[in-house]
């Protein structure tokens, strides 16, 4: 499963987990469903954002292993913006659950293997090193044109940058050994 396709996975179970509700109430979708579909029930979680975190981009294209240099291409670290929405029957109920997901993120700020242990924990996928969660502040006109993409209506929602999200394809190439170094030499 590709790495942000595995991240929604995870959190979708996390939350399912501290909501304490059936795994078919945490949807990984579209929350255009929520508006689209009167009978779609549930806490909705729906990728709305991908951004390249610029703090490290900067790595090294060649690796020393075993005493053979290999070149390879950096990986990308991105944030995924991610928008928890709750429809409900009960409205109230939709708004505990909105509650309940920000204090999940409140207490647990970030999430790794090292955290996932104890009885009842979700296993941390081991392709992932770390999620980060921050909640991202959106105003009244920010709100609007999110959820008017999302087909006019509005529904008890926040919106949560997970942070660290690392994609890299295993291509690995041998990179040619530096034997000798020359300095000022001119080519004609």
């Amino acid at each position: 499963m590709p790495m942000i396709a595995t991240a929604v996975e995870f959190i979708r179970k996390e939350v399912r987990r501290h909501l304490g509700v059936a795994d078919a109430e945490v949807i990984a979708n579209s929350a255009r469903k929520l508006v689209d579909e009167s009978s779609a029930l549930g806490a909705y979680i729906s990728l709305i954002n991908v951004q390249e975190e610029p703090a490290l981009r900067n790595s090294p294209h060649v690796e020393k292993r075993l005493g053979k240099s290999r070149y390879i291409e950096p990986p990308v670290f991105i944030n995924l913006y991610l928008l928890f929405a709750f429809k409900f029957n009960d409205y109230n109920a939709s708004l505990t659950h909105l509650a309940k997901t920000i204090e999940l993120f409140q207490s647990r700020r970030w999430f790794s293997a090292a955290t996932q242990s104890g009885p009842g924990a979700i296993a941390f996928p081991t392709k992932l090193e770390k999620l980060v969660f921050e909640m991202v502040n959106m105003n009244f006109e920010e709100l609007n044109n999110l959820w008017g993409v999302l087909g006019d209506a509005y529904f008890p929602s926040v919106v949560y940058k997970v942070r660290m999200v690392k994609v890299q394809l295993d291509e690995i190439e041998d990179a040619p050994e530096v034997t000798t170094i020359v300095l000022n030499q001119v080519i004609e």
